[in-house]
Formats: C-alpha cells, structure tokens, sequence
C-alpha cells in the first residue's frame, strides 16, 4: 500500500522480544543505544577503551540474563542503569588495583618486605576505608586513583597548589596503609 511504513518497535516490544531470545530485536536495541552508552560510559570512567569495554560487557550480559528483562518497563532506562553500574564497578576495581599497587610498594617498605609478611589487607576493606577519609583527603585521592587526574589538573580543579595535592594524597595513602594493616 502507498504510504504505509513498516512500524518502528517501541522499547517495550523490543524487550518483550528480546526477553523472548528474538536476535533481531538485540541487534536493533544495540544499534539504538549503544553510542548513547558508550558516551554515558565514556563521561563516567573518563576513557574511550573503556566505555566500548563497558558498553559490551553490558550488552553481554543483557543477552545472557535476557530473560530478567521486564517487558512492561523501558529497556533504556535498563541498560542506561547497566552501563551506570557497570561503569562505577569498572571505577572500584581500578581504584583497587592503584590502592593495592600503591600499598604493596609504599615508599619505606620493599616489595621483599611484603613477600615475608604476607597478604597483609582483604582488598573489599579498600573502598570502605577510602570511604572514612577525610572529605577533601577522599575527594583528592578519588580524583587521583579513580579518575586517573594528574596532581596538576586536580590542584586546578580544586584551587589548591600541586605541593597541597601531593601532601593530602600521601597522607591519605600513609593513613589507607596504617588502617589496612589492621586487617
């Protein structure tokens, strides 16, 4: 029939479908959304690798648990939360392994000092603990670690000098240090 276009499927029915396994639907709800995630992702972890990295881990992840899906709710509101989370996560483990690398190498212990006292902290107690620092202390040492910012670009952003920086983030990582060793 002239004039008669094909219906575009709204978020519910894509959901439906893909809830149902329908891989057409995934591939359309992929070419949808993904470059909206991948900037979403992209504006939280700060790192474009990263965000594609997020963005299909989360599409995996989607597929896999497919049948979780709620077809009465808006799919991008879903995988807008997914990203979300998933980006935050990526961020934790990130600020893990920069507190773990930074605690297994302070600098007055070698890392043969380590080896004979043994694992000395439980990595879940990290975020907790950065989380009872001081606020400027634990906003300065997020922005380090979690957000990767250069001790310049931080003193910018906070109109403090690089020489306060730098004094806030080794007291923050002596008192993460001192706080670990009690685990």
């Amino acid at each position: 029939m002239p004039g008669t276009q094909a219906k575009i499927p709204d978020d519910r029915e894509l959901a439906a479908s893909i809830r149902k396994g329908d891989g057409a639907a995934f591939e359309t709800v992929y070419t949808r959304y993904a470059p909206l995630l991948m900037h979403y992702s992209e504006m939280i972890v700060r790192d474009r690798d990263s965000a594609y990295e997020v963005v299909q881990d989360t599409f995996v992840s989607v597929w896999m648990h497919r049948r979780r899906i709620d077809p009465d709710k808006p799919i991008r509101n879903y995988l807008l939360r997914a990203v979300h989370n998933n980006s935050l996560r990526l961020l934790r483990k990130e600020a893990a392994r920069h507190i773990r690398e930074e605690y297994l190498a302070p600098e007055d212990m070698t890392v043969h000092q380590h080896e004979q006292e043994g694992p000395a902290c439980d990595i879940e107690s990290l975020i907790p603990a950065v989380d009872r620092l001081p606020e400027q202390s634990r906003k300065v040492f997020r922005m380090s670690y979690w957000e990767d910012m250069k001790s310049m670009d931080i003193a910018s952003e906070l109109s403090i000098s690089v020489r306060t920086v730098e004094a806030i983030l080794y007291k923050a990582r002596k008192r993460l240090r001192d706080e670990l060793k009690k685990f």
